[in-house]
């Protein structure tokens, strides 16, 4: 026994010493971003903050201090010169919202910036590595460009009998730098979509640029360095410019029969911007687009962002972005006055590139139409590789699913028509994508093609703003593992400038319902940080006068009522989350005056505390056999906002205000227990929704709201653990069963199979998340009702479920904001082996994983660098749990908090840690 204590001992002092040693090593600075983003281009944030995560080993490591320089030049930062700013050495823990503090910063000008930082024991870091940022043009006065165009003529079609589809315009320049360029920096935008192009080549990776704005409103344009680029001799700007959103076909104006069924915003796409020729000598050169350009048509003769494209290649004006091209031809381009909207930089993420795919199979359902497979459904485009005779009409059309007889369903498109065309030149191999058009699909049909094409004839682009990359999560469940997959392949189709429904019907809009119970999900899986700040942005400049958010963001259409509860509702709860995720309090700024409005306009449609669901209400839309009334969900989230008001007013100073709103959610508490909830516990309407509403926006009366766990619970289970919920109520089903600690039951849901649930989808071979529960089925085609009228494949919704996969059954949650104080309270239960996940913070990757063992538990976690966390132990006995085989009395690095019925909570600092709990 003796030998054993002595052993004990030794390792415990070596172990100690060893962490000492570990810790001396000075912490090191990586991921270095700028307004979230990483060495940006062309800014116009006067005060940008600055964040960086920090990486170190052993634990309780943390900053105490930090110094930031930013220099004008690399040699003066190399010279650790901050003559643009020196913050100093400022004593404290941020690593993020740090804002920028130096001199005013200058149009057209790139600054250079590193950081340095000092840990608990006072040891300095080595500096950053270097990032950079650029400044757009700040004023109005900085512009020289004019709006141009090529004149194609007017709509002159019936406007429901027929589609209207103009070709792109064409514009070049022909320029010759006068003496050597230090640099050359492109600026540039349009009224509706543009393709930058200089000496035969795209100019950068961007799709869709400039992005979608109430053009009214706002404008955004970019900023590309195209100094590696620019010739000697002659050089050629060009642009291509087709309709996109300014002036094309815009969700289901058509389908409604609007009076506008297109050119909401304007009629012609026009072109503006400025090359800044910046020559060693100092000297600068502008030029800009004005009446010396050359406009032309050329082979895209048809291009719209929901109905398709096509392209003539006998039309082609071979050469005409390069030098040495014949432009006599060419015409005047037709000069069009500014917008009225504000030219500001794209706060956001335009549509990239993110993944190239190849199709898995083709199959031929009938003579000469052949269908590729490309094995998940995405949002993108399909590039073709053709060998053929010229005048050779290839048609490709595009679908989620096939039918019985093996061709594509295109009934649930409606009326996007969603096809694009190439016609070949016949010179050889010719390989085409179109440039201002995009598909939601899984298979492509393609009519036309010469011979029998193989494999890769057909490579599928996939776009999106986002990348799927923040999260991991892997189960003992199969199933839910595809899931997971699916969530993010759905999101990434939607998250397309802005957070879409869908992306292959003629919708395609930003409804808000969708994002704001889908925001925290969103969050969990990418980074979308910049995304939701631009979208939010789209939403304050879409309320309505009265103080509603609309139904969705932008909002082209005039018409009545188009507000709704909990879909207006998102202009309160997303930029909550991106206070709660990101520790954004700027962005909440941004839109409070907006949030108090709206916060008025549910007060003066009270009655007694009361909102009713009035405005065009869509109700828990898709649920299933149990019908929520409209006022309640209108009371409810009213109640829910005033709850998050008092959080967001406490967070900006607001005092007053903070008070002001914590007194209106118990008003409103108060009144909605007396109207909906009965003494026994139970809703007046006992639907699942009502209990999960109630419960995770705390509206139950705190001596009921166990008994409304219980029923909900029992509801569950009375439905053999199915959801009969829609949009709104099946997320927070999950998060209110776990909240009261129903894991089991939720667990069951997760792990569900039959209609209604999300196993449902995929063991009927869903490759991402459907619109419906019962979308599609293998052994019988869905109901030609639901696939003709209204029928996503794609639709994020009800993958909201991520919310609760990784609070709940990975257990990773902030308690404040930013993730600096964490949580780790896994949802743990026997209906499942394990569970494994990871979250890519703003303060840096948090992990959480939990396994059975034969007689035991394990738990394994990473806390990041510079952050805590409240470690939830399912066991009140202290003594029954290990981390790294040492009793928690032996541990130095961890402190019990309290020891209470369900579980022991920890604090634990950053580091790497492994419990065992006997079972």
């Amino acid at each position: 026994m003796k030998i054993k204590v002595i052993v004990f001992l030794l390792i415990t002092h070596f172990t100690s010493i060893y962490n000492v040693l570990v810790n001396k090593t000075p912490l090191n600075i990586d991921t270095l971003k700028i307004e979230y983003l990483t060495n940006p281009i062309g800014m116009d944030v006067l005060k940008p903050r600055f964040s960086w995560v920090l990486e170190a080993e052993g634990r309780n490591r943390y900053q105490t201090a930090y110094r930031i320089l930013v220099s004008s030049s690399q040699e003066k930062l190399n010279q650790n010169e901050g003559d643009i700013w020196d913050s100093g050495k400022i004593t404290s823990s941020d690593t993020n919202q740090v804002e920028y503090g130096g001199v005013s910063l200058r149009s057209h000008t790139t600054y250079y910036w590193k950081v340095k930082v000092w840990d608990e024991s006072n040891t300095e870091s080595s500096w950053s590595e270097t990032a950079h940022w650029s400044m757009g043009l700040l004023k109005f006065s900085n512009w020289k460009g004019l709006f141009i165009s090529h004149d194609v003529g007017y709509d002159k079609t019936d406007k429901y009998d027929s589609l209207y589809l103009p070709p792109a315009r064409y514009l070049r320049k022909s320029f010759t730098p006068k003496k050597k360029i230090k640099k050359a920096i492109a600026y540039t935008t349009a009224l509706g979509l543009y393709e930058l192009r200089l000496n035969g080549n795209k100019v950068g990776d961007d799709y869709f640029a400039p992005g979608w704005t109430d053009y009214n409103k706002r404008l955004y344009y970019q900023t590309y360095d195209i100094t590696e680029h620019i010739n000697e001799g002659e050089n050629v700007i060009g642009a291509i410019i087709a309709d996109g959103w300014y002036a094309g076909y815009i969700g289901y104006g058509l389908l409604v029969r609007l009076d506008k069924v297109r050119e909401y915003y304007g009629v012609n796409p026009s072109f503006m911007g400025q090359i800044h020729l910046e020559y060693e000598d100092g000297s600068i050169e502008i030029i800009p687009t004005d009446t010396t350009w050359k406009s032309s048509q050329g082979a895209i003769c048809e291009a719209d962002i929901l109905m398709g494209e096509t392209y003539d290649a006998t039309m082609e004006n071979t050469g005409w972005d390069s030098p040495n091209y014949d432009d006599k031809s060419w015409e005047t381009p037709k000069v069009y006055t500014y917008p009225n909207g504000k030219l500001q930089v794209h706060p956001g993420n335009l549509v990239k590139n993110t993944e190239r795919i190849r199709p898995i199979k083709i199959t031929e359902p009938k003579p000469g139409t052949y269908v590729f497979d490309m094995g998940k459904n995405i949002a993108g485009i399909a590039e073709l590789k053709v060998k053929g005779l010229k005048g050779t009409k290839i048609t490709l059309r595009f679908g989620e699913i096939l039918k019985r007889d093996g061709n594509i369903l295109t009934e649930n498109l409606r009326l996007a028509r969603a096809t694009d065309t190439y016609i070949l030149k016949g010179d050889g191999e010719e390989v085409w994508q179109p440039k201002f058009t995009y598909h939601g699909f899984q298979y492509i049909e393609l009519t036309g093609f010469p011979g029998k094409p193989t494999l890769d004839a057909i490579t599928g682009l996939v776009l999106s703003s986002i990348q799927t990359d923040a999260s991991t999560f892997s189960s003992s469940n199969e199933m839910n593992n595809k899931l997971y997959e699916n969530i993010k392949t759905t999101q990434e189709a939607n998250f397309f400038d802005i957070p879409t429904d869908c992306p292959q019907r003629d919708e395609r809009l930003g409804w808000l319902g969708d994002a704001q119970t889908f925001m925290r999900s969103a969050s969990l899986n990418a980074d979308v940080a910049s995304f939701m700040s631009k979208f939010l942005i789209d939403v304050d400049d879409a309320q309505r006068w009265y103080g509603a958010y609309p139904n969705f963001a932008p909002f082209p259409y005039s018409r009545p009522n188009q507000y709704a509860p909990a879909w207006m509702d998102a202009g309160i709860i997303i930029p909550y989350n991106m206070y709660k995720v990101y520790n954004d309090t700027r962005i909440l700024e941004y839109m409070y005056v907006g949030m108090e409005k709206f916060m008025e306009f549910q007060a003066d449609a009270s009655t007694d505390f009361l909102r009713p669901g009035g405005g065009n209400n869509w109700g828990d839309w898709l649920s299933v056999n149990e019908t929520t009334s409209h006022d309640f969900i209108g009371a409810s989230y009213y109640g829910y906002d005033a709850k998050l008001m008092a959080e967001v007013a406490e967070a900006l100073g607001k005092t007053a205000d903070a008070e002001k709103y914590k007194t209106l959610f118990q008003n409103i508490k108060t009144a909605f227990a007396k109207k909906y909830i009965q003494e026994n516990g139970h809703t007046s309407e006992d639907t699942q929704t009502t209990y999960a509403l109630a419960l995770y926006f705390d509206l139950f009366p705190e001596h009921l709201a166990k008994k409304g766990a219980s029923r909900l619970a029992e509801k569950i289970e009375n439905n053999g653990f199915k959801f009969s919920s829609g949009f709104l109520g099946t997320k927070h089903v999950m998060l209110a069963l776990s909240k009261y600690g129903y894991y089991d039951i939720a667990y069951k849901l997760f792990k569900q199979t039959e209609y209604p649930s999300w196993g449902y989808s995929v063991v009927n071979g869903s490759t991402s998340i459907w619109e419906r529960w019962n979308s599609y089925t293998k052994d019988e085609l869905s109901n030609s009702d639901i696939n003709s009228k209204m029928n996503s494949f794609s639709h994020y919704a009800f993958g909201s479920v991520a919310e609760w996969m990784f609070i709940n059954a990975v257990g990773i949650d902030t308690e404040d904001s930013g993730y600096r104080n964490i949580i780790i309270k896994p949802a743990i239960s026997k209906e499942m082996n394990f569970i494994k996940g990871s979250y890519k913070s703003i303060n840096g990757t948090i992990s959480s994983a939990w396994n059975w063992g034969k007689n035991h538990l394990n738990m394994d976690i990473e806390v990041p660098t510079n952050t805590s966390a409240k470690v939830y132990i399912p066991t009140s006995e202290v003594s029954k749990i290990k981390e790294s085989n040492m009793p928690l009395n032996k541990n130095p690095d961890i402190k019990v908090l309290q020891s209470e019925e369900e579980f022991t909570i920890l604090k634990v600092g950053s580091g790497k840690y492994a419990f065992k709990i006997k079972t």
